[in-house]
């Protein structure tokens, strides 16, 4: 039987709950006090976690470790979730999606779209690709665990993580998994993107 990669089913699992109840890394990081940066390394497969913290992310949905752990059990009713994680989905659904400074500035969403407008439906690629290409296209150096949480969190609109890994790499390290084009980007969402570079003072080709 093929192996199970216990730590990327589970980020898949938190990645559903998260989709489902309309929550970001940054409201469990709030809710079980710790940093975004823990759960968004989760997510992306760069870090683990203690069992205490599993534990109380599964708290968050009113659940134990094995319950949430198990991708057969069934989302739980917005009505049975703890007080304070129903007064966190309604903050996040009245406050939209939360924005780091640091990206807006730079406008990395609308660049990495532009990237993206290249690609067709179907085509697969690397986070480090995007990295790559950003670098070359609006010298600007973004690391691809940057890359890899606009592609999940943002732009999963166009794009998909696959079960494929770049087995090329050599070395210990965790593979990085590949990302499918679902959706091509519309040329009227290309245009609108390069004009809001172009108004920052940069150029796309």
């Amino acid at each position: 039987m093929p192996s199970i990669d216990a730590s990327y089913e589970y980020a898949k699992i938190l990645k559903k709950y998260l989709q489902n109840f309309g929550l970001e890394t940054i409201d469990i990081a709030y809710l079980i006090g710790t940093k975004a940066d823990v759960l968004d390394g989760i997510i992306e497969g760069k870090r683990g976690a203690v069992l205490k913290t599993l534990e109380k992310i599964s708290n968050v949905f009113g659940l134990r470790y094995y319950e949430f752990g198990n991708p057969q059990h069934p989302l739980p009713a917005l009505e049975s979730l703890p007080e304070v994680t129903r007064a966190r989905i309604a903050y996040r659904k009245k406050e939209g999606p939360h924005e780091k400074s640091s990206y807006d500035q730079r406008l990395l969403n609308e660049k990495i779209i532009t990237l993206l407008s290249e690609y067709k439906k179907g085509d697969e690629f690397l986070a480090e690709d995007i990295s790559a290409a950003l670098k070359v296209k609006f010298r600007e150096t973004v690391s691809t665990s940057e890359v890899t949480s606009r592609l999940s969190n943002y732009l999963n609109a166009f794009v998909v993580q696959t079960d494929k890994k770049d087995t090329s790499k050599t070395g210990k390290g965790r593979k990085p998994f590949y990302y499918r084009v679902i959706n091509e980007v519309p040329e009227s969402v290309f245009m609108e993107n390069k004009i809001k570079i172009s108004s920052s003072g940069k150029t796309v080709s």
